[in-house]
């Protein structure tokens, strides 16, 4: 029998087994403004340096995660149920896409810009330059615990931030190891910290962070909008995704029955990206139907110890019973259960079976609200126009495909999906298309992740004007006089009227 855990501590369990791990402490709003100062005073001096020092140290992170790579990959898994594939494919591999993009970029993406100026103020320079905001505070969520802290802190590091996760509360250990790592590779003392706990803690870093960077439900974002808008710093919200996959008649439905079946399944389901809605137009509806069912039943479902394993357990036990309700609601509402359906009895822990559900429509939560889990919903529709009406029948907008044999074609439509991402003839590995800025659009979130977007949200943006020719008083200065109105009055016209005569008569 386990030891009740402390109150001042959060015990954290292995979702796949329900076997204790560890406990971690709930720190405390003096412990995270106590990381916060180490942080201040560490930018001092990270913020000064050059990008080649921070770009070296990258790459030493980048190597000992992949030498050590088992290692990290156990942590992962033990803390959220996934198999092993999972970690090493969606989490170390994502974090050498974005080390490898940023230590690369980050120099030219932050370097002063120059602006035009009209010829009349072609004595002066204007440039925008680039400075890191400081100590910044990220509250990460339990779905991928190392691409979403580590992988997000990159950037900000890349511009001089310094960095304090508050990783989630079941699964800490991951972000706990990626500090720990960053200090044995080099990165100075304050530069990436970790504080662990509950909501308070995440509410205390807000209270204190000179930025927060937030992923998470909308719900959770609201919350987080608000109390930093009192503080009146700034903020990046990824939320939640209820994202629409679009098939026509003449996709190839091989391949869009394996992308659907791999983005609605994989991490779970856990994905705020994954396939979480299907319309396919009625000609292929069957055919594709069928293969997606058949694909899904071959999947291996369980503990992964040898790489055997398609899908894990889910991480979370309040999600565990959002899926159930939504999969309620749907068969209580007509909606048919192809395969899976409930939770997989082989197993004690958070698992559920990867399911597939026919005779869906928006009148069940399964299609208007995220799921967040391994269920795939399918509904036919008569052509591309009802499809993308139904696509776009939502309060989310972040991720999206659409599947045809014509790619003219599927890139028209995809201009008229609403969401901030959009795939044609393929789904979610645009996450790690890094060049490319990814956010949401309406409740899904605020601000970009990737590119230059995703590395200049991490700076403030400083306008710099030079004058270049030192002339002892402007034009425009006093004092003001009768002449100098005559000069400004005619260089108006003759530099912007639109009528020929009144540019020549003043």
């Amino acid at each position: 029998m386990l030891e009740a855990p402390s109150a001042n501590t959060i015990e954290v369990v292995n979702p796949a087994t329900l076997e204790k791990i560890c406990e971690v402490p709930i720190q405390t709003s003096a412990d995270v403004q106590a990381a916060y100062q180490r942080s201040r005073r560490a930018f001092q001096d990270w913020s000064q340096g050059n990008f080649e020092a921070r770009a070296a140290l990258m790459w030493r992170l980048r190597d000992y995660l992949l030498d050590h790579r088992d290692e990290v990959a156990e942590v992962i898994c033990s803390e959220t149920g996934k198999p092993k594939s999972e970690a090493l494919l969606l989490e170390v591999t994502y974090i050498c896409f974005a080390i490898d993009f940023y230590a690369k970029h980050a120099k030219r993406f932050l370097r002063d810009r120059g602006a035009p100026l009209h010829w009349l103020l072609r004595h002066k320079k204007v440039f925008t330059a680039y400075h890191p905001v400081g100590a910044v505070g990220f509250i990460c969520p339990w779905n991928f615990p190392l691409t979403l802290t580590l992988g997000e802190t990159i950037p900000a590091l890349m511009a001089g931030n310094t960095v304090i996760i508050k990783p989630s509360e079941f699964t800490p250990r991951t972000a706990m190891l990626a500090a720990e790592i960053c200090e044995k590779v080099g990165f100075p003392a304050g530069v990436v910290q970790t504080v662990t706990g509950d909501g308070s803690t995440g509410a205390a870093l807000i209270e204190a962070a000179d930025m927060i960077s937030f992923t998470g439900s909308v719900a959770t974002g609201r919350r987080v909008l608000e109390a930093a808008a009192k503080r009146l710093i700034p903020v990046v919200l990824e939320l939640g995704g209820k994202d629409p996959m679009v098939v026509l008649k003449d996709a190839d439905v091989e391949r869009a029955a394996n992308a659907a079946v791999w983005g609605a399944f994989a991490n779970s389901g856990q994905i705020c990206m994954s396939v979480e809605r299907v319309y396919v137009e009625a000609p292929i509806a069957e055919a594709f139907t069928q293969r997606v069912v058949e694909k899904t039943r071959k999947l291996r479902q369980g503990i992964d110890h040898d790489f055997s394993v398609d899908v894990g357990s889910m991480t979370m036990p309040r999600q565990l019973q959002i899926v159930e309700r939504h999969v309620a609601d749907a068969v209580r509402k007509g909606a048919i259960v192809l395969t899976g359906g409930r939770r997989n009895p082989n197993f004690k822990g958070l698992f559920y079976e990867p399911t597939v559900l026919d005779k869906v429509d928006h009148s069940m939560e399964i299609m208007t609200e995220e799921t967040f889990g391994p269920v795939l919903p399918i509904m036919r529709v008569c052509d591309e126009n009802e499809a993308l009406r139904l696509a776009n029948d939502s309060r989310y907008g972040l991720n999206s495909s659409i599947w045809s044999g014509d790619q003219r074609k599927g890139l028209a439509l995809a201009r008229r999906l609403q969401a901030g991402n959009v795939c044609v003839n393929d789904c979610m590995v645009n996450f790690v298309a890094t060049g490319s800025p990814f956010g949401g659009i309406k409740e899904s979130g605020l601000g970009h992740r990737h590119g230059e977007a995703g590395i200049r949200r991490y700076c403030t943006t400083q306008s710099v004007l030079v004058d270049k020719l030192g002339l002892t008083r402007e034009l425009t200065w006093y004092p003001y006089s009768k002449k100098s109105a005559r000069i400004m009055t005619r260089a108006l016209n003759f530099f912007f009227h639109s009528s020929l005569r009144k540019k020549l008569m003043g």
